[in-house]
């Protein structure tokens, strides 16, 4: 049987993942939690610096430079570990992600890694040049 909205529209129904198949590399973002094979998504704190300073963030984040943050390099290999991994997803999350100087490099190196690559950000450092960053490195 084939699902309406499938046939019209071109989406994804909360049924297809078991008509379907049920792999997480084939499946639209809100189904993975329906994968057979699936495995748990990242979440990465890839810089804990933020231009704000919200009383209700985990990080306790403030606009200043902290030590031990991951180098280029030492991301790209961290990045390989989750793809070998076969996690589906990385989450670049902050503090605020788009602070991270390499961030528009570390994104498509997952990408190209096959994995789903995700921004949690504030939204307050996006102006146009921005979101046309996001949108261009293949952002969900």
């Amino acid at each position: 049987m084939l699902g309406v909205n499938r046939l019209l529209c071109g989406t994804v129904g909360i049924g297809d993942p078991l008509r379907y198949g049920r792999r997480s590399g084939q499946s639209p973002a809100h189904l993975l939690h329906y994968s057979e094979d699936k495995t748990p998504i990242v979440v990465w704190t890839s810089t804990r610096r933020c231009n704000l300073h919200c009383a209700h963030c985990y990080s306790e984040s403030q606009d200043q430079e902290y030590p031990n943050e991951l180098t280029t390099a030492e991301a790209h290999k961290f990045i390989d570990d989750i793809a070998d991994f076969g996690s589906p997803v990385i989450l670049f999350s902050g503090g605020e992600p788009t602070i991270r100087p390499d961030l528009f490099e570390l994104a498509p190196h997952a990408h190209e890694r096959g994995l789903r690559t995700v921004i949690s950000t504030n939204g307050t450092l996006i102006d146009e040049r921005m979101a046309q960053r996001i949108m261009d490195t293949n952002f969900s």
